[in-house]
């Protein structure tokens, strides 16, 4: 498998393009967001034949660049990247990474020249991050927030992080009610920094939609 994109200038679809040649493992699971100046990155994970690691390609408006590898913590696979781009043409993306016996969640942030050394959110204590893979969106500030769900061994809980445009700050807790599971987790900012989260919850016999709002 290897990933390959197509670009529509308004009017008509141009050629199909590969955008990665490392034939050494199947690449899958692409993503790709566009900042507000005709910009584009994509995401994907790529297997080397032993463990799967997180690429990245950029479109300058134009042409795409050469695929590059954008995490290198080689203890276990890396899988289901996700991108968001802001508006100045800074981007984040986060992941999903076997550390051996858990996994967690590692980012890597793009400042619009080069990519920043990926890095883990925080520590899981034991507890697995479960699929889907994380989500993640930024506001017109360069803000981002990062939202996944944990299992602990007995309920799965949602958690947070958010970018202040510097740093990353701590995994919080954004959900309380272990009746039953939190899954699925999706999130949107809006151009002040306002974001609301939502996912399906279990009371114990059906799911519902619970949300939260980050002010």
């Amino acid at each position: 498998s290897s990933i390959w994109s197509n670009r529509f200038n308004g009017t008509n679809w141009g050629t199909a393009e590969l955008i990665e040649t490392d034939n050494s493992g199947n690449a899958n699971g692409p993503q790709v967001a566009f900042d507000g100046s005709g910009n584009a990155l994509a995401v994907w994970y790529q297997s080397d034949g032993a463990i799967s690691s997180i690429w990245s390609n950029r479109f300058n408006g134009t042409n795409w660049g050469t695929a590059e590898l954008i995490e290198t913590d080689n203890s276990g696979n890396a899988n289901g990247p996700q991108v968001a781009f802001d508006t100045s043409g800074n981007a984040v993306v986060v992941w999903v990474q076997n550390e051996g016996a858990i996994f967690n969640i590692w980012v890597n942030h793009f400042n619009g020249i080069s990519w920043s050394i990926a890095k883990q959110l925080g520590t899981n204590s034991g507890d697995d991050v479960e699929e889907p893979y994380p989500q993640v969106a930024f506001d017109k500030s360069g803000n981002a927030l990062a939202i996944w769900h944990v299992y602990d061994s007995a309920v799965s809980s949602i958690y947070a992080c958010r970018f202040n445009g510097t740093s990353w700050g701590t995994p919080e807790l954004i959900e309380n009610d272990n009746s039953g599971n939190a899954l699925n987790p999706r999130v949107a900012l809006d151009d002040s920094g306002h974001a609301i989260a939502v996912w399906e919850q279990s009371d114990g016999s059906v799911y519902n939609i619970r949300s939260n709002l980050f002010k």
